[in-house]
């Protein structure tokens, strides 16, 4: 196999970590051939950063990703002898040990950052050898020394512990159920627990901690719980499944004493709940802590140890105990303890915050939290007062203003069809179904028939594609379709594709509906189940090549031709068809598409009703000029007409004139500015390699506006230096290839200027500006 196509992007980077198997060579990782810049930066360097590993290791990473380079510095041979353990890796291998490295950079990052004294340094440390083991062995993370799940194997979890104590409780169903209400939000605290310092914590607990016992229940929480939620490659586990009694004893203990100090803040519930819950819990958790203590000393009816962590005995009907999961971005697991999904039926919805008030009825018990003050204020009996009003929008459509109506009439008709098609699958008119052809001769011969029949249907609505090529790929065993089938009818419409679930993107090849079943809805609802499909599977990306005729549709489904993901991902993965416009969908893994057109359609009614509560004075009136106001130094809100209707004290501007002051904000004031300059021209998009043939052979690393505004669209300047480095490469580049005499460079020294004072202005505490070079002559 040739070594162009061996080595991409991905495989380069991992020769970094690979020995070189050039006869008894002893090179641990190919680095790649400095320039002269960076070499004499290299030399420079004291002893102590040249022996350490990771300093240049960004550094030789970016170069391995940029460029193909043949030959080591360090050892001299050729890139190929480090590749060599690397050509037996799948592609899926190759994705896994790509994001190791990204992870070991973060970790890196994180590492250059962190405080000597915090208590995570030393869960940096392991995670930083876990990764270097694992990418320079090529070889599964191994079990630090800290051990693995579960801590305390001869003992319930806390969140078995918890349901155990729930059901144990003498109580009627009613107060089970209150209880378990308050057990939701100190599990949900619970699993959201970051230690704090030792002296802190200590001064918490009521017994005694040992600094031994500490250090190793943070470093464990750290590296199971904390850590995962910021790296690609470690599984995500939650503290009320990994821990034992001990445990959460120990965090009852801290709960009554913290709560007991009234200045408390919580970790995963919200302080609404705090507010309305804090006798509860205090209570909950000191019974819970003697419930615990109890049974180590006198229940015999339990289990041996040995069978703790897997009974599943207590029966707890219609009792719904759950907890707000740790997770990662991309994670859609339900929030279940992974040890008990047997017991307690569990809410599907109890990811999203736990703001649930108690139904204090007249049959419970009335405690003193019943005599607590209402938490509704003036603001959110207002947000109520409009969302009364968007309720009867409908029938108020006459008090909108014209463009507001109409953009309230044209989405209210798609969202109709929406629910049409909705309602017509709930009553069993339609169904939705995926199915694909897998080559298994005993399959099911109505699967079979369905198949023929979107195989015509296509035929019938895609003309101008060939019929044999139509069925290629219906039948072919990559593919899968999703029809929609009628009751009496059969198949209606449906879509075909293929999807790339190891590369996260999913081709979108046909897709139709009827002629005599269009303009209901049907296809944006077959497009909205598609996509719920592909979340469920972890495929976020939908692409497809639409003709002239097609890109209204997708256009309406959420897809663009100005595409998010790397052309890397999927090029050579599909195929390219001629007049045909490549076009994407990036789909959020927390929505549901086919409820989303009916929520929609309440934010709309919701900020209509909201903007005619609270704007209903102003409707309607047209205020003067603002040319005589400025004759003042300054101006006062006030002054302004049609301020007086703003509901805004001086906490909100003063939370306005924070949120202005981001470095979003100014970054985009600066490029701005730079980009209206007069001597910005030759800066705005990337040399053209027609026109200069020869830059792109001397510039390695060639940078301009247009690319750093796209790379700021993608969020990548998470640092000031980061911004500040692109705009100074961006001058070097043009220093180094155009002479002191030329036009561009008096027009970059000139730029570089504005820049300068724009920079030292906007980030005065940065160490990092764009030096100007020898001044030219005028």
């Amino acid at each position: 196999m040739k070594q162009r196509e061996i080595l991409d992007e991905r495989r380069r980077q991992l020769t970094y970590f690979t020995s070189c198997n050039a006869g008894t060579c002893q090179c641990r990782g190919f680095r790649p051939v400095l320039s002269n810049e960076e070499e004499t930066v290299e030399r420079r360097a004291t002893r102590a950063e040249r022996e350490n590993d990771y300093a240049p290791m960004t550094r030789d990473l970016e170069s391995l990703a940029s460029e193909e380079i043949i030959e080591c510095r360090t050892c001299g041979h050729s890139i190929s002898f480090h590749a060599e353990p690397i050509k037996t890796l799948s592609e899926e291998e190759i994705d896994t040990y790509t994001d190791r490295i990204a992870d070991l950079q973060t970790c890196c990052s994180e590492l250059s950052e962190i405080d000597p004294t915090n208590e995570s340094l030393q869960t940096l440390y392991i995670t930083m050898q876990m990764l270097l083991k694992s990418l320079r062995t090529l070889t599964p993370i191994e079990v630090p020394f800290i051990g693995k799940p579960n801590f305390e194997p001869d003992s319930f979890s806390p969140f078995i512990l918890v349901k155990k104590f729930i059901a144990s409780r003498p109580v009627d169903n009613a107060e089970k159920h209150r209880l378990a209400e308050i057990g939701t939000l100190f599990l949900t605290e619970m699993n959201h627990w970051r230690l704090e310092s030792f002296e802190n914590l200590a001064s918490n607990l009521s017994e005694q901690l040992e600094q031994g016992r500490y250090r190793m229940m943070f470093t464990r929480l750290d590296y199971y719980v904390n850590m995962p939620s910021k790296y690609l490659t470690f599984k995500q586990y939650q503290t009320v499944d990994i821990f034992g009694e001990k445990f959460a004893l120990t965090f009852c203990d801290y709960l009554i004493n913290a709560l007991n100090s009234e200045e408390y803040s919580p970790f995963g519930i919200s302080e609404s709940d705090l507010e309305e819950s804090s006798e509860d819990l205090t209570t909950f958790a000191t019974e819970l802590k003697s419930w615990i203590e109890l049974q180590n000393f006198t229940d015999d009816s339990y289990p041996s140890s040995s069978q703790r962590r897997k009974d599943s005995s207590v029966s707890m009907e219609d009792l719904q105990l759950t907890y707000v999961k740790r997770k990662k971005p991309t994670d859609h697991s339900e929030s279940a303890s992974s040890r008990e999904s047997t017991t307690s039926p569990v809410n599907d919805e109890s990811e999203e915050p736990l703001k649930k008030k108690k139904d204090r009825s007249s049959s419970q018990p009335s405690t003193a939290n019943s005599t607590k003050k209402s938490p509704e204020t003036d603001e959110s009996m207002a947000v109520v007062r409009s969302l009364i009003r968007a309720i009867k929008l409908e029938s108020d459509m006459d008090a909108m203003e014209p463009k507001t109506k109409a953009d309230f009439e044209e989405l209210n008709k798609e969202v109709s069809r929406g629910l049409g098609a909705l309602r017509d699958e709930e009553s069993g008119l339609i169904e939705f179904r995926v199915i694909g052809n897998d080559l298994d001769p005993f399959q099911d011969h109505e699967q079979l028939a369905q198949l023929v029949e979107l195989q015509n249907l296509f035929g019938a609505q895609l003309p101008k594609m060939p019929k044999d090529y139509v069925t290629r790929l219906i039948f072919d065993s990559r593919h899968l379709n999703m029809v929609i089938l009628k009751r009496d009818v059969g198949v209606i419409g449906g879509i075909c594709f293929r999807p790339f679930t190891n590369r996260g993107f999913v081709e979108i090849v046909f897709c139709a509906i009827t002629a005599q079943e269009q303009v209901k809805g049907y296809g944006t609802h077959l497009m909205n189940h598609c996509k719920d499909y592909m979340i469920k599977n972890k495929i976020y990306h939908m692409l497809t090549f639409a003709d002239e005729f097609a890109i209204g549709y997708f256009t309406k489904q959420g897809f663009s031709d100005k595409l998010e993901i790397k052309p890397t991902v999927y090029h050579g993965w599909i195929k390219e068809y001629e007049g045909a416009t490549l076009m994407g969908c990036h789909l959020h893994p927390q929505i549901s598409y086919i409820k989303f057109p009916d929520f929609s359609k309440g934010i709309q009614a919701l900020h209509i009703g909201y903007k005619m509560e609270n704007g209903a004075e102003c409707r309607g009136r047209v205020f003067g000029g603002l040319e005589h106001i400025f004759r003042e130094s300054f101006i006062e809100l006030r002054k302004i007409p049609g301020t007086d209707s703003l509901k805004m004290n001086k906490k909100t501007c003063y939370q306005l004139d924070e949120l202005d002051d981001t470095l979003d904000t100014r970054i985009v004031s600066i490029l701005k500015k730079l980009t209206a300059d007069k001597n910005a021209w030759p800066f705005l998009k990337p040399v053209d390699k027609h026109e200069v043939p020869d830059y792109y052979a001397y510039i390695k690393h060639p940078i301009d506006f247009k690319t750093i505004q796209e790379k700021f669209r993608r969020k990548y300047y998470a640092h000031q230096h980061l911004f500040i480095a692109d705009l100074t490469r961006m001058f070097q580049n043009c220093y180094s290839f155009n002479g002191i005499d030329t036009i561009y460079y008096k027009l970059a020294y000139k730029l570089n200027e504005v820049a300068l004072k724009l920079l030292k202005s906007a980030f005065p505490e940065s160490s990092l500006y764009p030096e100007l070079p020898e001044r030219p002559s005028n």
